[in-house]
């Protein structure tokens, strides 16, 4: 096609202005061509949606953000657009005259010289024919063919490796002097691009497919053996491994894992013998630059990685200097089940779910089954044992005692296992001297351990408090582990200080659109489309999905119940709060609805595990109502103090955690007499809403609100009141309109009873859109019939 000044080749998914390449995504691309096959006519939103997006949940915001990145891309302004206008509150257009083009743009090796060199999103596949000479090949480069990139919105708070580190160290104190010197790791410089290899899975050409462990346990024995060279970065299977390689070139992946040079081969298995054809290919020049072929007998198998991984290493060493290792390589099983069994569960672990670390538990205990021997999988299981508590929300105290003969078993096997190191400083309750030894034990004997690393980087962080060096640890944990989950979500977390929580949301719904099933992701996106942006029925389509994927999870079911509160649906939130024994601890959020307060307060003051992960939903409120109703206002004020960090200088502890908590605390205060203390609280917790409301948009306007009403200004209150729900934040709507004792006085103001017919009318439809997606079977029955069968995991 022809747009304007743009020539748009469909079959070759290129754009192209004057003779030069376009660089667009495969969304931005989609949606391009979604606009040409429509012009001139507007497509809606819905329309957009459905063809850039198929069978997707995706928001109006994804199509917005995405239009934006295509104008970016095309050098469109939208104020006076070349190619794509906006239809406001409807959707977008072409503005550019279309038509069909005479002939196709030249293919992409007659590009001109001044082409701009593309990172596209698709995925096209180099195809080497293995060869026994080691010379430079040009790599066959296979068709290319675009692959929609899934996008998914959903819900809840992230939990990154990063995230529960910080709410442990939290807890504790350096038992000990820190020293202060830098360790060599922190301080080497990060390997470059040139220095890099990627070891990618080896196509299984066996005539059964049961022979693919084959294909998988080889290469990551070898990723393994190269880890331990000097001066040579490795990227972990996470990354490698994570890409669908069958349709893209070797230069193509180069760039996605920024990696000089990749290993692929192939394995062929008959009967009791193995030939394994490996290529190292520069992905620079695209060019192959050395390959083999190894016939053997399968018993050979460790041997014949030893070859490979010797051979790769010379032809390595001819273009980067000699490479040595740097280290004495871990004890290795020889049982290649057991290894392939670690492998899978070291993926799983990785990815953050209650489900997945219990998957990789079993894993872990498969692979010492198999070999009583294999010192990282009893660190691997000691490490899947305590994440899965975290996410449980258990005390890990317990846990440690339980669990630590396994690492104390894996050091006994092999002094030297980095993986057990680092899961031993990971978890440990030990003076934080000895915890970094342990990691810097870690990082000096499994350098590629990207999940290490990134502990490692959040400790000094957090705990040390020396973030030049967490930086870099950082940075070489993303090097060399570039696509994994934890480095997706803390680079989406990252956003929180640039952009604020709006930035963080675009950012976890980038996150799905790679990984739809990310439960962290998931569980963040639908979070903000309930506190954000008032979608209740939304919310909790996406909640569901994710507590279908991963249903041990506490904090989904925790959130899920305040969702179908707000709702009016207490038979739901009684349902999906009652599927683990830490989510049925909301307690004092339902006893709140239904009007019990006694109830409430008593839970309040028995459950304070919520409070330091933000999740503490009306718990405040509860302890002040029951304060107010007995007359315990020393109690309240005392245990509000200690849970929320407001003991000493509660204006330098304020946080988006404590907020509201000060609010309830200076209320009480100034029933307590503390006049003049309750209204320095309360200013220095409005400096902090001024100074943050942009960062932290849901919720404030209200405790603004509460704050001026308790200044004695009554109408900017209500002001304030009704804009916080215009904004689209109905979080517990009902408790402030309906139960807390600060708005009764108001109840008979006109006012007051407006914002409340509003907001009713509102929840009412978003409980008719709930009822609506039930019927579809998009939501469970209130009863959740499948509960129990779900729990027991045979539903």
């Amino acid at each position: 096609f022809v747009v304007g000044d743009l020539r748009v080749d469909i079959g070759q998914q290129r754009v192209m202005r004057s003779g030069t390449d376009i660089t667009l995504p495969n969304l931005s691309f989609q949606l391009l061509v979604a606009l040409i096959r429509a012009a001139p006519n507007v497509l809606s939103h819905d329309a957009l949606m459905e063809r850039v997006w198929p069978g997707l949940v995706v928001s109006p915001e994804t199509v917005n953000k995405r239009a934006i990145l295509l104008r970016e891309a095309l050098g469109d302004d939208a104020k006076e657009p070349r190619y794509i206008s906006a239809v406001r509150s409807r959707g977008y257009r072409l503005v550019a005259e279309v038509k069909r083009a005479e002939r196709a743009l030249p293919p992409f090796e007659a590009q001109t010289p001044n082409a701009v060199v593309a990172t596209p999103d698709i995925e096209s596949s180099m195809r080497s024919t293995a060869t026994s000479e080691a010379q430079d090949v040009p790599a066959k480069q296979g068709p290319r063919r675009w692959l929609g990139i899934l996008a998914v919105v959903v819900v809840a708070l992230a939990v990154a490796v990063g995230f529960l580190m910080r709410t442990y160290l939290r807890d504790h104190s350096p038992g000990s002097v820190i020293p202060t010197e830098s360790s060599q790791a922190a301080i080497a410089p990060i390997i470059t691009r040139a220095r890099t290899v990627a070891v990618l899975p080896f196509e299984n050409i066996s005539e059964g497919a049961t022979d693919a462990y084959l294909a998988r346990g080889l290469p990551e024995m070898l990723l393994d053996r190269l880890s331990h060279l000097s001066g040579l970065a490795v990227i972990a299977r996470t990354s490698s491994f994570a890409l669908s390689t069958a349709s893209i070139d070797s230069q193509e992946i180069g760039r996605r894992l920024n990696a000089g040079f990749l290993i692929n081969g192939s394995v062929q298995r008959k009967a009791d013998r193995l030939r394994v054809a490996v290529q190292l290919v520069d992905t620079t020049a695209g060019t192959l630059i050395w390959s083999a072929t190894f016939d053997r007998g399968l018993s050979d198998i460790f041997s014949v990685e030893d070859e490979i991984a010797d051979q790769v290493t010379g032809a390595l060493s001819a273009r980067l200097g000699d490479l040595e290792p740097r280290s004495r390589a871990q004890v290795r099983t020889s049982n290649i089940e057991a290894y392939l069994a670690y492998l899978r569960g070291r993926t799983l672990l990785g990815r953050l779910s209650v489900a997945e670390a219990d998957a990789a538990t079993r894993l872990f205990e498969k692979a010492i089954a198999l070999d009583p021997k294999f010192a990282a999988a009893y660190a691997a299981l000691y490490d899947a044992h305590l994440q899965a508590a975290v996410l449980r929300y258990e005390d890990l105290a317990p846990a440690r005692r339980r669990f630590r003969p396994l690492i104390d078993q894996a050091l006994a096997i092999d002094p030297n296992s980095g993986s057990a190191y680092f899961a031993r400083a990971m978890w440990a309750d030990e003076p934080l001297a000895a915890r970094n030894a342990d990691f810097l034990r870690g990082v000096a004997l499994d350098p590629s351990n990207g999940r290490g690393l990134s502990a490692y980087a959040s400790f000094l962080g957090d705990a040390m408090q020396r973030p030049g060096e967490a930086a870099r640890i950082q940075q070489r944990a993303s090097q060399v582990d570039p696509m994994s989950p934890e480095d997706r979500l803390d680079d989406a977390w990252a956003g929180l200080d640039v952009g604020g929580a709006a930035l963080v949301e675009r950012n976890m719904q980038s996150v799905l659109e790679l990984d739809p099933d990310l439960v962290p992701a998931l569980h963040q996106v639908g979070l903000y489309r309930w506190v954000f942006h008032g979608k209740l029925a939304d919310a909790v389509q996406i909640l569901e999905h994710a507590i279908a994927l991963d249903p041990n999870n506490p904090w989904l079911r925790h959130t899920a119940m305040a969702v179908y509160v707000d709702l009016g649906d207490e038979q739901a939130a009684h349902a999906v709060a009652a599927g683990t024994p830490q989510s049925a601890r909301g307690v004092s959020l339902l006893s709140l609805y239904s009007g019990d307060w006694r109830d409430a307060g008593r839970a309040a003051y028995g459950d304070v595990r919520w409070s330091s992960d933000c999740q503490n939903w009306l718990e405040p409120q509860a302890l002040r109502d029951y304060a107010l109703k007995t007359g315990e206002l020393g109690r309240a004020i005392a245990f509000i103090k200690v849970n929320y960090y407001l003991e000493k200088d509660p204006a330098a502890q304020l946080d988006v955690c404590s907020i509201h908590a000060a609010i309830v605390l200076s209320q009480l205060q100034a029933a307590q007499g503390h006049a003049a203390e309750a209204q320095a609280l309360r200013r220095a917790a409005i400096s902090w809403l001024d100074a943050n409301t942009e960062k932290y948009a849901g919720g404030s306007r209200r405790i603004a609100a509460e704050a001026l009403l308790l200044d004695g200004h009554r109408d900017a209150a209500l002001d304030k009141l009704a804009e916080d729900f215009r904004y689209g934040d109905y979080q517990f709507w009902w408790y402030t309109l309906k139960r807390d004792p600060l708005w009764l006085p108001l109840h008979g103001d006109s006012r007051f009873q407006a914002i409340a017919n509003d907001v009713q009318r509102y929840v009412d439809a978003q409980r008719g859109q709930l009822e609506e997606l039930r019927r579809r079977g998009a939501v469970p029955l209130a009863a959740r019939p499948g509960e129990s069968a779900r729990k027991s995991g045979t539903g």
